[in-house]
């Protein structure tokens, strides 16, 4: 998964212990066995329940157990300058590995475009920045904006109504969302509807049509076109109850 400014791949680690540095931040996600990591002489791991964020020009040291298997996003630090401001360590919650499961299969079946893969990493980069964040606060206006979408993306949004939420005028909330979040306003809102429709269908047994309502869409095709569109499989890909 490539795109201009991100990077995601799939990796192994020996059991030999290997240290250096790069010039981006880099998330490094769990999928299967232990990797042992020293960032700025703070020891960690990174297993099941816990990733780590190694910021840009940190010294990192690091070896793994044997069958490892990890998600490894790079991040320019122009994208995320407040990544480097999180903790080296962080708990997954059920819903963030919830999403780097949905990662690693988009990433495995080669699904959606790179325009897309690029606008799932920085919804991820958000998520972690919303749960472990708290040196790091949003503009207040930037956060109503954000809260108002995730409250209501279940329904059809016009960007008037989120800048309104925000006080702001459409272009100020534009540049100052995708200043701080990395993404506009509706390429966020596009996130929230297109990851709820693949974890409903994936997870209940709505009908595809009731999952298109469920987050925003009284048509059934535009749900489906720009489902497809978005992650390279028609809604029906998911589907594992029958509708």
């Amino acid at each position: 998964m490539r795109h201009p400014d991100t990077a995601l791949h799939i990796r192994t680690y020996d059991d030999e212990v290997t240290r250096h540095a790069h010039d981006h931040h880099q998330l490094v996600l769990p999928l299967a066995g232990t990797l042992f990591l020293t960032i700025d002489a703070r020891e960690g791991e990174v297993s099941q329940q816990r990733a780590a964020i190694i910021p840009s020009g940190s010294s990192h040291g690091f070896a793994a157990t044997a069958g490892n298997r990890f998600l490894v996003v790079d991040v320019p630090e122009r994208l995320a300058p407040s990544l480097d401001r999180l903790p080296h360590f962080v708990e997954l919650d059920v819903a963030l590995r919830h999403y780097v499961h949905f990662l690693h299969a988009q990433t495995e079946g080669g699904a959606g475009a790179q325009a897309t893969q690029h606008h799932m990493l920085l919804l991820l980069i958000q998520l972690l920045q919303e749960r472990h964040g708290s040196r790091c606060q949003l503009d207040r206006r930037v956060h109503a904006a954000q809260q108002f979408l995730q409250d209501h993306f279940h329904r059809p949004v016009s960007m008037a109504e989120v800048a309104s939420a925000a006080h702001l005028s459409i272009r100020q909330l534009n540049d100052l969302f995708r200043q701080q979040v990395g993404a506009t306003p509706h390429q966020y809102l596009l996130e929230l509807r297109m990851n709820e429709a693949w974890r409903l269908l994936e997870q209940s047994d709505l009908s595809i049509q009731r999952v298109a309502e469920a987050v925003g869409y009284a048509s059934l095709s535009a749900f489906s076109d720009r489902f497809r569109r978005h992650f390279g499989q028609p809604p029906s890909h998911f589907r594992r109850f029958p509708t």
